[in-house]
């Protein structure tokens, strides 16, 4: 039986972002020998979501660890097989991402939260299938297969990058508008991505990345792009 491997990235780029997980040492490494399942992808990626933007949801949902695991458990990793993972094109992963999003913000709206925004349900998927298309074995086919149309995980690392580099527009929400007259700072005009709930204003931003990436040459897909965007933002801020 042929040994799965890691097939979107390179070892030397899988350890530069493995520091980024949050987790400790030894399970880092064991990531970058044994790499981790969709699950993990997403159990991870919650972490990412979860600090100060999902504050207080354990007063809603009473154990906010269970319900995330019952959520990524029942909808979301059947989601990913059935759906997910039989798209063609970017207009159908987009259409599925749409879906999953508003599967995600249903079930917590049953567990009495309302609060998953747009904007934190993106975060959530999108850095998920990063760690996935990163250091997914089992599932390398099918991440393979999608990683041209996933989209950019929007925040306040790639904010900047996206207007400045791209000249794409951010997505917008009450309380904030691009500025006309200065260069946009996402930090000096405290953009918050977990504000965003408007999915067709999101879609527009990921669909503006892609044709800016495609006219510019810049990278094969965004996926990647953003990947090395990240890390470089990200040593500005150490």
């Amino acid at each position: 039986m042929t040994e799965k491997k890691f097939v979107q990235f390179s070892d030397e780029q899988r350890k530069a972002f493995v520091g980024s997980i949050k987790t400790g040492k030894k399970k880092r490494e064991a990531i970058l020998e044994d790499g981790m399942s969709l699950e993990e992808a997403f159990v991870y990626a919650y972490l990412d979501v979860s600090r100060a933007p999902l504050r207080g949801i354990g007063k809603c949902v009473g154990d906010p660890i269970k319900v995330r695991n019952q959520c990524i458990s029942d909808e979301i990793r059947p989601f990913c097989e059935k759906e997910l993972a039989s798209v063609q094109d970017e207009y159908e992963f987009d259409c599925a991402h749409e879906k999953l999003s508003e599967i995600i913000r249903e079930f917590y709206r049953r567990h009495h939260y309302d609060g998953f925004t747009v904007g934190k349900t993106q975060k959530w998927i999108n850095m998920a299938l990063k760690y996935a298309c990163i250091y997914d074995k089992k599932d390398a086919e099918m991440l393979g297969h999608i990683f041209g149309y996933c989209h950019v995980p929007i925040d306040r690392y790639v904010a900047n990058p996206i207007v400045l580099e791209l000249g794409v527009v951010l997505p917008q929400y009450d309380g904030f508008k691009m500025p006309k007259r200065v260069t946009f700072d996402a930090a000096k005009c405290n953009y918050s991505w977990s504000k965003i709930d408007n999915y067709d204003a999101y879609l527009t931003c990921q669909k503006s990345i892609r044709e800016k990436l495609h006219q510019k040459h810049l990278a094969k897909c965004a996926l990647e792009w953003e990947f090395a965007c990240w890390l470089r933002e990200k040593e500005k801020h150490i």
